[in-house]
Formats: C-alpha cells, sequence, structure tokens
C-alpha cells in the first residue's frame, strides 16, 4: 500500500523535501508550511480523513 505525506496544516498533499534533504524539513507547495513534522497515511486513510468532515481544505491547489 502506497503512503502519502500530508500537510498538517493545509491538508494537501503536495509535500517535498526542503533544501535538498539535508535538513530534515519538509515543505508545502500549497500554503508554505516549512517544518519537520509531517502526516504520513495511506491513501485511503487520507480519503477517510477528508470524507470524515473533521478536517477541512483550507487551500485549494492553485495551477
Amino acid at each position: 500500500m502506497r503512503r502519502i505525506l500530508v500537510c498538517p496544516v493545509c491538508k494537501s498533499t503536495e509535500i517535498e523535501l526542503d533544501a535538498g534533504g539535508y535538513t530534515g524539513k519538509y515543505y508545502c507547495k500549497n500554503c508554505g508550511y516549512v517544518g519537520s513534522f509531517i502526516l504520513e497515511m495511506t491513501e485511503g486513510e487520507y480519503k477517510e480523513l477528508l470524507e470524515s468532515g473533521e478536517i477541512e481544505k483550507k487551500f485549494e491547489h492553485k495551477d
């Protein structure tokens, strides 16, 4: 099962390593969050979390 990274601020999956991974921090392309704390879950868990209504995506991905 594939694991995905999720931003703890905006719940976006647009996450990448910051500074090439040297700092151990992640960067959210959606809201600009930079930090070492990140959520990791399966696609099914992420879908359940969004559908449960307990969280809302505050930002929409901008193309």
